[in-house]
């Protein structure tokens, strides 16, 4: 079953937030530092990334390894240094929008970057990832995370046919394959049935404003 967001919904979701300053914040700080050549700059982004929205890359599976700056220099900076990550960001910078025939490159390049950091934290960083490519190219990655998950479940349960491929493709996150779809789709549906395109943290707005009421009316 699918729904969609109504018309009020979608104006509100376009209107000025008080986190958009901060947000602008970020998306200047890789805007302006797009590449992962200056360790400096590598550190200030995956830490004010991590931190503020609340996927730190220093949470591992081992409780007892000792977390300090010394993890984020000798093991961080390196790792992102020595990865493909600016290859594949580059190549997406040519891109403005999401399309059918992009989708797949896009998801592989998630995939690949929560295999990078698999290795250095052996967890799934899928929500860090998802946010700090987000902030590198945001017109081209959905911000993943337990509240946006809330959210699109209210509007959208399967991933539609003509999408569905994408998730069974090799070499991508299964997960995060299916809410990009879904996502895609709706913000897809929503330009189709209100005449009004949104940017994917509009889509996330509404998302996010889902989420936090169905949350307040489990806890009266």
């Amino acid at each position: 079953m699918i729904t969609y967001p109504s018309i009020d919904q979608v104006k509100r979701a376009k209107q000025k937030s008080p986190w958009d300053f901060g947000n602008e914040i970020l998306y200047r700080l890789c805007r302006d530092n797009f590449t992962h050549k200056q360790s400096d700059k590598t550190l200030t982004k995956v830490l004010f990334i991590g931190r503020i929205y609340a996927t730190a890359i220093e949470r591992r599976k081992n409780k007892e390894d000792e977390i300090n700056d010394n993890f984020y220099i000798d093991t961080v900076e390196p790792t992102f240094f020595n990865s493909h990550l600016d290859d594949w960001l580059q190549d997406l910078n040519r891109i403005k929008e999401i399309s059918i025939d992009r989708i797949l490159q896009i998801l592989k390049v998630h995939y690949s970057l929560t295999s990078i950091l698999y290795n250095i934290t052996h967890l799934n960083k899928r929500s860090f990832c998802s946010k700090y490519l987000h902030f590198h190219l945001p017109e081209l990655f959905f911000i993943y995370d337990s509240r946006a998950l809330i959210g699109l479940r209210t509007f959208i349960n399967k991933v539609p046919k003509e999408l569905k491929s994408f998730t069974l493709s090799k070499n991508i996150d299964q997960e995060y394959a299916k809410f990009f779809c879904k996502c895609f789709y709706l913000k897809q549906q929503i330009q189709k049935n209100h005449n009004i395109s949104l940017t994917n943290r509009e889509l996330d707005n509404i998302l996010i404003e889902i989420a936090n009421n169905l949350l307040i009316k489990k806890s009266i």
